[in-house]
């Protein structure tokens, strides 16, 4: 074997050493372009993801937004139902026939405002807590008005004003909501 290398000339040892070098060249021009080709297509698929999340999201906040205009538009439809009792214009069972006949028109879902807010609005919590809370309070002077109804007590009068107070503070919490709702979904 080391006769033939010695017959070897040295102009081929030359050409030889330098289509080796022009080979590893080649290949290192190759990685690092592919290396390169990898790292923009890394960063193109990240921030198509960002994008694609970012625009899930605000569709699923403007839907939450939809969700929760609908749920406010049926409450306060409810709420000047129950005054309509409390003045002594209609009875609690046309009341009941009233909601009822609503209830069925209306397609809010609860399961889904709540699973938006937790999963895609996680900032808005807190405000609507508070939303939850005064809906609660509403929902408790109501509670004490059926009472009294149900005992024979018709005129409601005496609850009407802290009744429209509260639906009065529940309008403010949610216009405050919406908007901060409108904020997050403007920047998402």
């Amino acid at each position: 074997m080391l006769e033939i290398i010695k017959l070897i000339d040295m102009k081929s040892w030359v050409g030889l050493v330098g289509v080796l070098f022009g080979a590893m060249l080649g290949l290192s021009g190759v990685i690092f372009a592919n290396r390169s080709s990898f790292q923009r297509l890394k960063l193109q698929l990240n921030t198509e993801k960002e994008r694609d999340h970012a625009q899930v999201k605000r569709e699923k906040l403007e839907e939450l937004y939809i969700l929760l205009s609908q749920w406010e538009n049926m409450f306060f439809s409810n709420c000047l139902k129950l005054t309509l009792v409390m003045k002594r214009e209609i009875d609690y069972n046309q009341y009941l026939d009233e909601i009822i006949e609503s209830g069925q028109a209306s397609n809010v879902d609860f399961y889904r405002l709540e699973m938006i807010i937790n999963i895609y609005a996680r900032e808005i919590l807190p405000l609507y807590k508070d939303v939850l809370k005064c809906r609660d309070k509403i929902n408790n002077i109501a509670g004490a008005h059926k009472q009294d109804y149900m005992l024979g007590n018709f005129n409601g009068e005496e609850y009407l004003e802290i009744y429209l107070g509260a639906h009065t503070e529940l309008n403010i919490k949610v216009k405050k909501l919406q908007e901060q709702l409108a904020e997050l979904a403007t920047n998402a």
